[in-house]
């Protein structure tokens, strides 16, 4: 493990625990990742979508000998095992809510430091990796392109069908993605969660995820994309700077 690879709080997650003999063929008609293709040991983000394409949730997917651990924000996971659950019908897999082990988060840490997470506190490095997380108060809000999941391998285009598939492959292409998640600084407090973002004064993004950095924030907001590079403000007036991203964006 890197030595400055964040430390992930043991209750910021909780996971979803699938294990018996369908449990990937299970996942794998649930989630935007290829489930399939993870080796014991191995973790990739994904998506959990609705019907109609939106992000239900942004887990990371850790596969264990014979199991996958959906880990998700801890207020977010009942309600995720309650929509698998629903799911299940007769697939042969069982699943569970239990806090993450220790090694589990030692190796999201890592995981996160590799792609671009330089910070000691974990949602900084969230946003400085690019990875725009869904909580309880943003289920439901965006599709998977407006989150970059397409730019940092999160969905799987070659796969077979999945919840949402058909709304994600028609996004992406038809070329129809008007808004992309950017980074941004402000010398304010951390915005919460779906606050507007203003350019002269009108909306024009809200953010996903925010946290306390030197000088004030950096966060990470679903912004249109014909705003991209102008002058956007937080709703209080504090006036945003923009910041780079570790992968490119189209």
């Amino acid at each position: 493990m890197p030595t400055d690879a964040p430390t992930c709080p043991p209750d910021h997650y909780h996971a979803v625990l699938a294990d018996g003999p369908d449990a990937a063929s299970f996942l794998q008609g649930q989630l935007t990742q290829d489930v399939l293709t993870l080796a014991a040991g191995s973790v990739r983000r994904a998506a959990l979508l609705t019907p109609q394409g939106r992000v239900l949730a942004t887990p990371w997917v850790v596969a264990g000998e014979g199991s996958l651990a959906l880990l998700v924000p801890a207020p977010l996971a009942p309600a995720v095992h309650e929509r698998l659950r629903r799911y299940v019908l007769r697939a042969r897999v069982r699943l569970a809510l239990a806090p993450p082990d220790p090694p589990t988060l030692a190796l999201l840490g890592a995981t996160l430091a590799a792609d671009g997470g330089a910070a000691s506190d974990w949602t900084l490095a969230l946003v400085r990796a690019g990875v725009g997380e869904v909580g309880a108060a943003t289920s439901e809000e965006w599709i998977p392109q407006m989150l970059n999941l397409d730019l940092t391998g999160a969905i799987s285009f070659q796969k077979g069908c999945y919840t949402g598939q058909e709304i994600v492959a028609r996004t992406q292409h038809l070329g129809r993605i008007k808004r992309r998640m950017f980074r941004l600084r402000a010398q304010a407090g951390p915005p919460a969660a779906k606050a507007a973002l203003l350019a002269g004064g009108q909306k024009a993004g809200e953010a996903v995820l925010s946290a306390p950095a030197p000088g004030g924030c950096e966060l990470l907001a679903v912004v249109n994309l014909d705003a991209r590079g102008a002058a956007l403000a937080l709703e209080g007036g504090a006036a945003c700077e923009w910041a780079d991203l570790p992968y490119p964006l189209p």
